[in-house]
């Protein structure tokens, strides 16, 4: 795939680092693989709090520059799964009460949008979460969502993704 991205430098087994560059500055950011259970990771990404020396994934930079942060995540995400070819990795946009799941929007669009090339070498997973009369999820990404993986289709909506190697 020819998407636009960062370069990234490893900085940890499973931690990249790159700088998002736009309209409001110079940013480090950090892409994160947390090991769930064997052999299955979370994907986490967001810009990197140097006082606290964690990401911070709920920021919006509004940088101007969404679309190049989202290629360099894939691009890392995609080289991790060659790396590690028995892995999973899932990942879910910032979902809070009250608030649009804009990142997870963003996700599912360059899915689908991928989608012919991704499934020639990608198993790629969508999910679908219980949600309350309110249309909130309970619990906690990613313990605490009940709900059910289906294969990816363009045109369902989904709050979660999960993609491993054929």
């Amino acid at each position: 795939m020819n998407i636009e991205r960062y370069a990234t430098e490893r900085v940890g087994k499973t931690e990249f680092r790159f700088f998002s560059e736009g309209k409001n500055g110079r940013f480090e950011m950090r892409i994160s693989f947390e090991q769930i259970s064997h052999n299955f990771y979370n994907l986490a990404f967001g810009l990197w709090n140097t006082s606290l020396l964690t990401i911070e994934d709920s920021v919006e930079l509004r940088n101007g520059d969404m679309d190049k942060i989202l290629g360099t995540v894939a691009n890392v995400a995609m080289s991790f799964l060659k790396s590690n070819r028995s892995a999973s990795i899932a990942a879910s946009g910032r979902t809070l009460p009250g608030e649009h799941a804009v990142r997870t929007r963003k996700y599912q669009m360059g899915l689908s949008r991928n989608l012919n090339e991704l499934n020639a070498v990608y198993d790629v997973y969508g999910f679908k979460a219980l949600k309350n009369e309110n249309d909130e999820i309970s619990g906690t990404w990613p313990y605490g969502w009940e709900g059910e993986w289906e294969k990816f289709q363009v045109g369902s909506n989904y709050d979660a993704f999960l993609i491993n190697l054929k």
